[in-house]
């Protein structure tokens, strides 16, 4: 499918959709994972988003609740109707509901104020300050014969509100009308200052905001169209959280920024091609080093100051920026000083001598703050490695070798405390207790260790059958309370499985995580999976849709080292005749590259524009058997791999998913929420 094909293709969606005034929603909704579904609409870089409950209500300000009751026994909207996406992927959220013979169609987005002077710059900024306007477009319609009554209200935290309007029409059958309700999300008084404001018109400008957006960076379409929208939509959350540049983990949770979510988070921005938002969201790295030399923004979560070294590092090899490495180096060697003093507070008998210190383990459920997590080791161990290529890209050729040496002896000392532990993998804590967190990211994002080092295969063995009882749902247990599983941290895993060349896992777990969304592709923290509910209401949540951005992008083009590999880990069905998969504009730590790849009955064909920045050690092209290439690509390796023995889609994992689901008490279950 051409570019300019699927312009067109969406433009004429858009023009028909306007035409009709509401989009006519249909019947059978997809498929939401969850009981307490959320969605988000919001603008780009403002402080606050709009969430939609599970219950349907967009909650404003100061938690306020904006409910919308139907028909002449005014019945609120509830979970029952399932929120999806307009085009699949925009902020702007379709909701149906039925009262006898009519169905109301809802449609919410949000948008700038209409007064302000250049809606163009607001849709991206707030320019001219934080409100914007909340909008709900209705049509409704009389399914049936005979005439029927309808009504629509609005009520406030339960309260009829004064600013809100009502409507009521007798239809007659198959009659339709239209209305609108506009909401600041930070009250004005009164919405009657843009009653004359056209929905069409907003409802447009938006879609034309966020489609031209997107189109300024990377593009990844696959054949699964939930992949690609997901994708999507995992980018525009990223933008509506973000706050003035800071990425945050959440809206109305996690409302901060961490710099051990970040860290995913604009990898997301970089890999994404988004190069302004990338650059805003590095600086609150530079800004977050303390005095000391650790990179901090909670106190002793130590695997966030490595985090911090890696993300600098990580934002110099996909940007080839030298000169601002530069500028940042003396900040980094600052925090390998903080790491060698750090490592010399535990006495020189103690068995984690040379090592972190005890300190509080939110990840692993280790708070008595008296356990050394592993990963607090494994990710400064990995900045120290970032620092050291750092030192060799500026010459600084002392700096390299007394740095190399400060590596080989932490990892000495790494290697000693895991023969302590009598274990055959890298348990959550040298004490051997706690829940798998950060040990789990061995092979991602850079190797710490060799990819056939048989503790890491013994690690995503407990990991995936052991640990727990093993994987539930394609996804790692997470034990820190009972019932709950964590995607978004399963997903360490399963690159570590990539790096491995465990395609078929990979796949697998792929489409797992793709099941634990919502019908917006809002992606959770952790899963109570016998109540399917995200634990602490946390959806759309900010890590779990960039390690779902990091994981596709990943599987299609994938950086090992000084080696590009492309397609490593991505469905058989994907190459079939008639499918494609384009990538165009994406860059890597070697530069820019395109990447398209067409499914034919003799093999695949494929389309490729090597890195423009500097030419990788090895490319590699993996391939199955049964989809051979046809025409040899200079400078490029073909690595045949064996056929996939299940094929796995999205509408296969639902199926799979509901042979084992536990069937769930909706009543007593969804009291929790409220």
């Amino acid at each position: 499918m051409s570019k300019s094909l699927t312009k067109q293709s969406t433009a004429a969606f858009l023009l028909a959709w306007l035409f009709l005034g509401v989009l006519s929603i249909k019947a059978e909704a997809p498929f939401d994972y969850f009981q307490n579904s959320w969605a988000l609409i919001g603008l780009k870089d403002y402080q606050h988003g709009t969430r939609i409950t599970p219950n349907n209500e967009l909650m404003l300000s100061e938690r306020r609740l904006l409910q919308f009751r139907i028909g002449p026994n005014q019945i609120a909207l509830d979970r029952h109707q399932v929120k999806t996406s307009l085009d699949g992927w925009l902020p702007v959220i379709l909701i149906a509901a039925d009262d006898g013979p009519v169905r109301y169609e809802f449609t919410f987005w949000a948008a700038p104020l209409p007064d302000v002077k250049n809606w163009r710059k607001a849709f991206g900024w707030p320019t001219e300050g934080e409100n914007y306007l909340n909008w709900a477009w209705i049509k409704v319609t009389n399914t049936g014969k005979t005439p029927f009554e309808a009504k629509i209200s609005a009520t406030i935290d339960d309260r009829p509100d004064s600013t809100l309007p009502h409507f009521e029409w007798l239809l007659a059958g198959g009659q339709s009308e239209k209305t609108v309700f506009r909401v600041p999300f930070e009250p004005l008084g009164s919405d009657s200052l843009y009653a004359e404001e056209d929905p069409k018109l907003w409802l447009k400008r938006t879609f034309t905001f966020w489609q031209d957006f997107l189109a300024r960076g990377a593009t990844i379409q696959v054949p699964c169209q939930k992949a690609t929208d997901a994708l999507k939509a995992s980018h525009v959350l990223q933008l509506i959280t973000s706050d003035h540049g800071e990425l945050n983990g959440g809206e109305g949770f996690y409302d901060e920024f961490y710099i051990r979510d970040g860290a995913y988070q604009i990898m997301q921005l970089e890999e994404a091609g988004f190069w302004d938002e990338a650059e805003k969201a590095i600086d609150h790295y530079v800004r977050a080093q303390r005095d000391y030399g650790r990179f901090e923004t909670q106190e002793n979560q130590y695997d966030a100051n490595g985090q911090a070294l890696w993300a600098l590092w990580q934002y110099y090899k996909i940007t080839g920026y030298k000169g601002w490495l530069a500028d940042v180096y003396p900040q980094m060697l600052r925090c390998t000083d903080w790491l060698r003093r750090a490592c010399r507070r535990e006495p020189p008998d103690s068995p984690f001598a040379g090592l972190l210190p005890s300190g509080p383990d939110d990840g692993e459920f280790l708070w008595d703050g008296k356990h050394h997590a592993v990963g607090y080791d494994f990710w400064n161990l990995r900045g120290l490695q970032c620092t050291i290529d750092a030192a060799k890209v500026l010459n600084q050729v002392q700096d390299a070798e007394r740095l190399l040496a400060q590596a080989d002896a932490y990892r000495g000392k790494i290697d000693s405390a895991w023969m302590r532990t009598g274990l055959p993998y890298f348990p959550p804590s040298w004490e051997s207790e706690g829940t798998h967190w950060g040990n789990t990211e061995t092979l991602w994002p850079t190797e710490l260790f060799n990819s056939e080092d048989a503790r890491v295969a013994a690690l995503l063995e407990n990991v995936r059958n052991q640990h727990g009882g093993g994987f539930v749902e394609g996804a790692i247990q997470w034990l820190g309370v009972p019932d709950a599983i964590h995607p978004y941290m399963s997903a360490y895993s399963t690159m570590a499985s990539l790096s491995r060349g465990e395609s078929e896992e990979v796949v697998g777990d792929f489409y797992w995580y793709l099941l634990h969304s919502t019908a917006t592709h809002a992606f959770p923290e952790g899963v109570y999976y016998k109540r399917r509910f995200a634990w602490n209401n946390t959806i759309p949540h900010g890590t779990g849709a960039s390690n779902y951005a990091t994981l596709l992008r990943h599987m299609l083009v994938h950086e090992r080292s000084s080696e590009l590999h492309l397609l490593p880990a991505v469905p058989d069905w994907w190459l079939d005749k008639g499918k494609e998969i384009r990538i165009e504009r994406a860059p890597t730590h070697f530069g820019i590259m395109s990447l398209l790849i067409r499914g034919t009955s003799k093999g695949v064909e494929v389309t490729f524009e090597p890195p423009d920045r500097e030419r990788p050690a090895r490319i590699l092209l993996h391939l199955p058997k049964s989809r051979p290439l046809r025409k040899p690509i200079d400078g490029v390796q073909v690595i045949v791999r064996p056929n996939q023995k299940k094929r796995w889609d999205f509408e296969s994992v639902v199926k799979e998913y509901e042979k084992q689901a536990f069937p769930i008490d909706y009543v007593t279950h969804w009291k929790d929420l409220n």
